[in-house]
């Protein structure tokens, strides 16, 4: 094979991280159509709600059929045809005239569609990279938080200019034309290489201990990192699902401008990015395990003050709060780079999938949880409490996945 892998694997991080990207637009985006499905429909904020809350419940199910599928296919074909559906589904809900075509089309079919693009565009950049596998998980899990940077004054846009069943449409057939036109580029690892590419002054990391056995799905289910690598990921979606639902009501509930939060959060956002990258490079360096701890008290310390916050006074905690999204960002790319260390190999894809739907069963928590603590003591703060609690609980379960676990040698073509 030709010097080419070495270059192309970051176009494949390029290529994973603008799927993500529109993936999560879905959802980044949603309080947009949110409001105004309300305004239209008047199904009430609980059942519209139940829709976005579906939509990460089925990708419980549909996240480990798309490793599946990807294990078998290849990143190209699941990942079009993923797009295809989640364009589908959008533009199918631009249509939607009850509940139960809402709960269908966006909640089940969106959800197929976001898994059939994450779970394929994560997996093959995890097996492009070796040595760098933090990094580039750190570049990759900037597209949650770029989405909403991007396509949020997009989708605005669209929905000041055609109503938002028009918008929603012309946002699916976005989705679905740019993830194709995407996957032209795709182009998988040969078989179990990992092309890393490194200079001669870089030290190799060591060789991980290897018991002569392929990491299957059966074997990993008997394996208790894989459930503490599940737990992790659930627990730390709750947390912050938590936060990023609630934490604008709060803000305003405390008197603070909606303009003035607008701008905040955003920032939030662009902290989050940041960490995303440095957390990744970071866990290359340190070990995932003291990355996703260390992300986890800054994130804790964050909630704290927004906890604190008492009036538009306290300006410089909700601004310390919003820092906190470097923590937050800090851990996400260690969700997907410890079990790829883990149990890297032919199945890596089906196993990531049952990990990844650990988010799935998270997001479908956390929002509920938040709003459903509020309603029944009148206040954020035992909501808050608990998100603190969520995120410590997924370090703990972040250390026991990643315990003992060194990086293998990188593989050089032949």
């Amino acid at each position: 094979m030709s010097d080419e892998p070495g270059p192309y694997r970051w176009v494949v991080v390029g290529l994973s991280t603008a799927v993500n990207a529109l993936a999560w637009a879905a959802r980044s985006t949603f309080a947009l159509f949110y409001v105004a499905i309300l305004e239209e429909l008047a199904w009430g904020r609980g059942p519209t709600a139940l829709g976005y809350s579906l939509s990460w419940l089925c990708f419980v199910g549909f996240a480990p059929v798309a490793g599946w599928l990807h294990d078998r296919w290849g990143a190209r074909a699941v990942v079009a045809t993923g797009g295809l559906a989640l364009g589908l589904a959008l533009a199918l809900t631009g249509q939607v005239t009850s509940l139960t075509q809402y709960y269908v089309c966006f909640g089940v079919l969106g959800a197929a569609g976001i898994a059939g693009m994450i779970i394929p565009s994560t997996t093959v950049v995890t097996r492009w990279f070796v040595r760098s596998r933090g990094t580039a998980m750190g570049v990759l899990s900037t597209g949650g938080p770029g989405s909403a940077v991007v396509f949020y004054p997009v989708n605005a846009w669209l929905i000041a200019t055609l109503g938002w069943r028009a918008a929603l449409v012309a946002f699916g057939v976005m989705v679905a034309a740019v993830t194709m036109a995407l996957t032209l580029l795709f182009r998988d690892p040969p078989t179990d290489e990992a092309r890393d590419t490194v200079g001669p002054a870089a030290k190799p990391p060591e060789r991980a201990p290897s018991t002569g056995e392929t990491w299957t799905l059966r074997r990993a289910l008997r394996s208790s990192r894989l459930w503490a690598a599940f737990t992790m990921t659930a627990l730390g979606v709750i947390g912050f699902q938590i936060m990023a639902t609630h934490q604008v009501a709060h803000a305003v509930d405390r008197g603070f401008e909606p303009a003035t939060v607008v701008w905040l959060f955003a920032f939030g956002a662009g902290c989050m990015m940041a960490g995303n990258l440095l957390g990744g490079w970071l866990s290359d360096q340190v070990g995932r395990g003291w990355v996703f701890a260390l992300g986890s008290i800054i994130a804790i310390v964050g909630i704290g003050c927004l906890a604190a916050v008492g009036g538009p006074d306290d300006l410089p905690l909700l601004l310390l709060y919003t820092a906190s999204g470097v923590g937050f960002g800090m851990r996400i790319a260690q969700l997907s780079a410890i079990p790829a260390d883990v149990f890297s190999g032919p199945h890596l894809g089906t196993i990531l999938g049952v990990v990844q739907a650990g988010g799935g069963l998270g997001g479908a928590i956390g929002p509920f949880l938040g709003g459903w603590l509020f309603d029944v003591t009148g206040s954020y703060r035992l909501a808050f409490v608990a998100a603190s609690i969520a995120v410590a609980g997924s370090a703990v379960a972040a250390w026991l996945a990643a315990r003992q676990t060194v990086r293998p040698l990188d593989r050089s073509d032949p």
